[in-house]
């Protein structure tokens, strides 16, 4: 199949599918230093293999496989389940031609917005001939032109990157399907087992891009239709399973965005890093670090704008002292050099891609306090957390950890009924828009118990809108479970899309 699939689209860009990290490189260089000898290196003690089958048969997986000694997964095994998951969604799709599985429709819905910002209902059946980005406006028939952007901010504070051509960097959300049954979804503690979210990155491909070595579409840009190539840059996976309801959290990206911060490889040919600073930082200048102002982009809405300097805090979003830090370094490299062989014809271009890391939890009965999470502690994608990547791990169940688990909070499920991730937790930040744009109801748990309708009227409003923005209150309200009528330890509020 060719890498390119033609069609004008329209982006909904910087929806939270994955939280962002960190501060900038200004502030964290120095500490970071002493990690410099992690830039491409393996642990010849780890060799995770890569498994054929995932590129000639490919298929999604359901569950990670248990290979441990002790009959539990070990960390090969999440990262066996990532590569898989990534092959399977850039294959050829077997029921909509010219498109690859991630956007068949048959499978994953868009993330749709009004013209407005609001949500629009994602899970209608009007997704028009190619739905891969978001229109400005929901059309009545697939002929409608698309623009975009829609939102061009990452996650997080919404900052904006541009790349060395000086053009903005685009996103999209896609989810599974299965999503769109609220109804059944919201009366779960977690997501059904196969429940998918994904975001990927694109930048505008240049004069001096090899078009060959990115997943690329063809679409138009702005009220002029400028027609435009772009290429995939990075992609966000995270999949629930029976076993793992936290929902596996992986991440992809294309080899030429950025150097590592500490050691770069080459000093020349970054998408998103200019030569003069990844010679500073070669060179550990301190002056031109500081100048460079690595990894501090801003909120901006223009398509294009001065060059964003980035560079990679963490190889592989792990740091040595990291809780198993041998085995998830070993893991990810051996993996992704073991799959190459594998990589030809459709998939040919997924060579130019590697798995960054991936982030899951030890004990899904329990929450995801950072001593029970596991994998790459201090996992970012550069071009879709830029300006968060300097992740401080800490033990202290009340401090705040800027990884996935920091953002996307899970309840185990070991607690009681009151600790639904379906709608209280903000395991997803997306269902909260799935559902405000279908105009449906979910019940948003309160931070405390309310008794009287009066302290209902006080606080569920505020309950509902800091669950959504888009959400306002129903006025009903209970101490119940809906589904077993056992009593709750706090209260939840009725949410519906307005």
């Amino acid at each position: 199949m060719n890498n390119k699939f033609k069609g004008k689209a329209g982006l909904l860009l910087g929806m939270a599918l994955m939280c962002a990290y960190g501060l900038g490189v200004s502030n964290s260089y120095a500490a970071n230093e002493k990690y410099a000898k992690t830039d491409k290196l393996q642990t010849p003690a780890f060799n995770c293999t890569a498994d054929s089958t995932w590129f000639t048969n490919p298929s999604m997986p359901t569950e990670v496989k248990q290979s441990g000694a002790d009959g539990t997964s070990n960390f090969c095994d999440f990262y066996q389940f990532s590569w898989q998951a990534f092959a399977y969604l850039m294959a050829s799709s077997k029921d909509a031609a010219g498109v690859r599985n991630y956007e068949d429709t048959t499978q994953f819905f868009e993330l749709e917005i009004q013209a407005n910002g609001s949500p629009a209902n994602s899970c209608d059946d009007k997704h028009g001939e190619k739905t891969f980005f978001v229109r400005t406006m929901k059309p009545e028939d697939g002929g409608t032109a698309f623009l975009i952007p829609e939102r061009i901010g990452q996650a997080g504070g919404g900052a904006t990157i541009y790349d060395q051509n000086g053009n903005v960097v685009y996103y999209d959300v896609r989810f599974s399907k299965n999503m769109c049954d609220i109804n059944s979804i919201k009366t779960q503690q977690n997501f059904p087992g196969g429940t998918t979210e994904l975001k990927a990155a694109w930048k505008v491909l240049g004069p001096k891009d090899d078009k060959s070595r990115y997943i690329t579409i063809d679409t138009q840009i702005g009220s002029d239709n400028k027609a435009v190539t772009l290429g995939m840059i990075g992609f966000h996976i995270a999949i629930a399973t029976p076993d793992h309801p936290e929902f596996v959290w992986a991440t992809f990206e294309h080899n030429v965005n950025v150097p590592d911060c500490v050691n770069p490889s080459s000093t020349t040919g970054w998408s998103f890093t200019s030569e003069t600073c990844t010679t500073d930082l070669k060179n550990k200048d301190p002056l031109g670090i500081v100048q460079c102002r690595f990894n501090n982009p801003f909120a901006q809405s223009s398509l294009t704008g001065t060059p964003t300097e980035i560079c990679r805090e963490y190889p592989y979003g792990s740091a040595p002292g990291d809780l198993k830090y041998e085995e998830n370094l070993g893991d990810i490299t051996t993996l992704n050099a073991n799959v190459q062989p594998y990589l030809t014809n459709e998939f040919a271009v997924l060579r130019n891609y590697f798995n960054l890391g991936a982030l899951w939890l030890s004990d899904p009965t329990q929450s995801s306090i950072m001593g029970n999470q596991r994998g790459s502690l201090r996992l970012a994608n550069s071009v879709m957390e830029t300006d968060y990547q300097d992740v401080v791990i800490s033990n202290n169940p009340s401090a705040f950890v800027s990884n996935c688990f920091g953002c996307h909070n899970y309840t185990g499920t070991s607690t009681p009924a009151s600790g639904k991730n379906t709608t209280s937790g903000s395991l997803s930040h997306i269902f909260d828009d799935i559902v405000a744009g279908s105009k449906q109801c979910v019940d948003v748990q309160a931070s405390a118990l309310i008794n009287s309708q009066s302290q209902a009227k006080q606080q569920c409003p505020s309950v509902c809108t800091n669950s959504s923005s888009f959400f306002s209150w129903n006025g009903q309200w209970t101490n119940q479970d809906a589904k077993t009528g056992q009593q709750l330890p706090m209260t939840v509020c009725g949410c519906c899309g307005t």
